[in-house]
């Protein structure tokens, strides 16, 4: 199923929760919806869901506008932060819960609760309690529930904000598995990066309830639509340059320490431009050229990196090392005057109030 939000707009008192979200999701493909906490994510979700109604615009299910009704004629399934799983019923009750409210003959509920049980592997527990199960476990019933009478939609509302890291990366590849198995067209609501580019087959970023940016996850990665997007998935250095083009393939780069050239296959540039790029992507050296020298202010051992912070003449620069094993002669270096190498290859320049390139 495809779906269409169109310019939905949505007030609670004076606070304008969203203002004007469109998109579109391709037929059994799942999109992230990107952003940080209150930004308008859930609200839209509810409003898709049906649970709320839009002060204005509208929501398209294959074309066909269904903002008027009620959520048990939209066959949505939704999944919510904690799996609110009925106490009284066992697993296979609260999986055949849906069924029953829609009138299923009990044969057809007991064929459908057996495939989402094996769908969402909790065969040999269908007779346990909540209580019983694991957290991880808990939501895997409710995931069930959600798609237990074949929905068209599957929303899910950070469904694994209250798990540890193992049982995100655990549950995260059951949703995964079930949406591309059952090819069910998917919302996966998130303020978090990492899943938000493990789930996503497309990623839209969200602020101050707008859509900023939409782009497939691979180009959303590499090459974030808007410096606001970029700067929320981590291209956190900012450097003001002024930017010449010397040919079709090739520009120049003029900093306060010195002149780079690169190679640019992007859209026009010149005159004052802004260089982005993330800390992994710069490095630094006691000697050497780079784009900057500055005194190195700090080291933090990461676990498998090594995060390092430069005062330079254009602000402070993170970068991140991966090799761990240089922490303590990274860390002898503090107070030192280093070379700031950057990658300009994985870096983005824009221009204020353009979309970013590389």
């Amino acid at each position: 199923m495809r779906l269409e939000a169109q310019d939905l707009r949505k007030r609670f008192g004076n606070f304008e929760a969203l203002r004007g979200v469109s998109f579109s999701i391709p037929p059994g493909k799942t999109l992230a919806l990107l952003g940080p906490s209150g930004c308008g994510k859930t609200t839209t979700l509810r409003i898709i869901a049906g649970l709320l109604k839009p002060d204005s615009g509208r929501i398209l299910f294959d074309g066909k506008d269904v903002t008027g009704l009620p959520p048990r004629e939209r066959n949505v399934g939704m999944v919510f932060q904690s799996p609110a799983l009925f106490p009284n019923l066992n697993v296979r009750e609260n999986i055949a819960f849906p069924l029953e409210a829609r009138g299923r003959s009990p044969e057809e509920i007991g064929r459908r609760v057996k495939e989402v049980v094996e769908l969402v592997e909790l065969s040999g527990l269908e007779e346990r309690r909540p209580h019983e199960l694991s957290r991880g476990q808990q939501q895997r019933v409710a995931i069930g529930r959600a798609i237990a009478f074949e929905v068209r939609l599957l929303l899910l509302d950070e469904p694994l904000t209250a798990l540890d890291a193992g049982l995100r990366a655990e549950i995260s590849s059951v949703i995964r598995t079930i949406q591309r198995k059952l090819g069910i067209t998917t919302i996966y609501v998130t303020h978090d990066q990492l899943e938000a580019f493990a789930m996503g087959d497309f990623i839209a970023t969200m602020f101050d309830g707008v859509i900023d940016s939409y782009a497939d996850a691979y180009t959303m990665y590499v090459k974030p639509p808007t410096e606001k997007t970029a700067r929320f998935l981590g291209f956190v250095n900012r450097l003001e340059t002024r930017v010449e083009r010397l040919d079709m393939e090739t520009i120049r780069l003029v900093f306060p320490s010195g002149e780079f050239k690169m190679r640019w296959h992007g859209s026009k540039v010149d005159g004052k431009m802004v260089l982005l790029f993330r800390p992994e992507d710069a490095s630094i050296s006691l000697e050497g050229e780079g784009l900057l020298e500055g005194e190195l202010l700090s080291t933090l051992f990461a676990g498998r990196k090594i995060v390092t912070r430069v005062k330079t003449s254009q602000g402070v620069i993170e970068c991140a090392g991966n090799d761990s094993s240089e922490y303590e002669a990274v860390s002898g270096m503090v107070g030192r005057r280093v070379v700031v190498k950057i990658d300009l290859n994985k870096s983005l320049l824009i221009q204020t109030g353009e979309p970013a390139s590389n």
